[in-house]
């Protein structure tokens, strides 16, 4: 009776190192950067467009990047550094292609060049 207990799987998990924490910081300027223009575009456009300013698009694109990076700050938290920086880059590909939508439903519907 004095065998040695296995350690249980949840005591295995990975957890997020120093290599972990870098790929997150340089991925969260990266995101920093689309919060930025988006909320530029917040400030600015309303000027532009006066009373028929999308603000829903507006505020959808300056929501977007914390939640998304939130999601995969998450769904990243229990894997390796690869797949980590994966769901990263997703994320990131996921509001770049909203931003570049955002884009080009303001220039076809308000016929801005």
């Amino acid at each position: 009776m004095t065998d040695k207990a296995e350690p249980l799987s949840g005591s295995t998990r990975l957890r997020y190192g120093w290599p972990s924490l870098v790929v997150a910081v340089i991925f969260g300027l990266l995101y920093a950067y689309v919060l930025w223009t988006a909320i530029g575009n917040l400030v600015a456009l309303p000027a532009t467009f006066g009373s028929v300013t999308p603000w829903w698009l507006l505020v959808l694109d300056v929501a977007l990047p914390p939640v998304v990076y939130a999601v995969a700050f998450l769904l990243g938290r229990r894997r390796d550094l690869l797949l980590r920086t994966v769901f990263f880059f997703i994320g990131l590909t996921v509001i770049s292609c909203a931003t570049v939508a955002s884009i080009a439903y303001v220039q076809t519907h308000f016929g801005l060049v």
